[in-house]
């Protein structure tokens, strides 16, 4: 599959799920992880993280959630 890519921040859980479902729903396989500095399990579902897809998908998952929710500043 290759190496996993940044394709997108969200600043919670929340809104990360809802960019995963984006992909998901789209064939898209992505890995959530919590951004650096902010990997505390006191967070929750508090502080940002981000979404990482395989590389080969990476131009159609970032266009695909640029397209569909406009994430603007939070794809790299």
């Amino acid at each position: 599959m290759g190496e996993w890519v940044k394709v997108g921040s969200a600043p919670n859980e929340t809104t990360v799920l809802l960019m995963e479902g984006l992909l998901k729903d789209a064939g898209v396989p992505s890995l959530i992880q919590r951004s650096a500095g902010f990997d505390v399990p006191d967070f929750l579902a508090a502080g940002p993280r981000d979404l990482l897809v395989p590389e080969l998908d990476y131009e159609y998952a970032r266009q695909l959630l640029e397209d569909t929710i406009g994430l603007g500043s939070w794809t790299p």
